[in-house]
């Protein structure tokens, strides 16, 4: 394979809430426009799935994973939103765990004047390939909001998106699924 140089792209994928089985967001307008988004409270669940790219360099590691969202409350600064979050990346013939196998906690801090701030925040770096990764492998993470004395931001944050960073070296495969 001819490879160029390196670069950094993103994955987009889907953000999800579960129907039942978990405190889920609700979808509301942010202010006066029709501009719909998660508004994400305290012990809120949602997740996140990506196929990664054909472009991707196999056998190294993604960048991490982050989220854009708002605070959507008053924010007076140093508040802290504090979100879980499990993970697992999986490529062809793997078997979906019962538990995702990588988890922390993201600690995302406040500052004054962020309510209704774009905001772009890191939830997890280094993100390890999966043994004998192949193309269109995809990537899983559960993330649920703190309602604890770790999540000290009492508004909601309304969540636009979420994608994965990963390090490519071509423009993709020449074969469906291998090179």
């Amino acid at each position: 394979m001819e490879t160029g140089h390196n670069f950094h792209k993103d994955s987009f994928g889907v953000l999800q809430t579960a129907l039942s089985g978990v405190t889920q967001w609700t979808l509301r307008a942010m202010r006066s426009t029709k501009i719909v988004l998660p508004h994400i409270a305290k012990g809120d669940a949602f997740t996140y799935k990506a196929q990664i790219n054909h472009d991707k360099k196999l056998a190294t590691n993604a960048d991490g994973f982050h989220i854009h969202f708002f605070p959507i409350g008053a924010v007076t600064g140093g508040e802290v939103i504090a979100i879980d979050y499990a993970w697992t990346w999986l490529t062809n013939q793997d078997i979906f765990p019962a538990t995702l196998p990588n988890t922390g906690t993201a600690l995302i801090t406040l500052i004054a004047g962020d309510q209704y701030k774009y905001k772009i925040e890191q939830i997890v770096t280094n993100l390890t390939y999966p043994t004998g990764e192949d193309y269109s492998s995809e990537f899983y993470i559960e993330l649920t909001r703190r309602n604890d004395a770790q999540d000290t931001y009492a508004g909601e944050f309304a969540l636009s998106d979420g994608d994965a960073h990963y390090p490519v070296n071509h423009l993709g495969s020449y074969q469906e699924f291998t090179d």
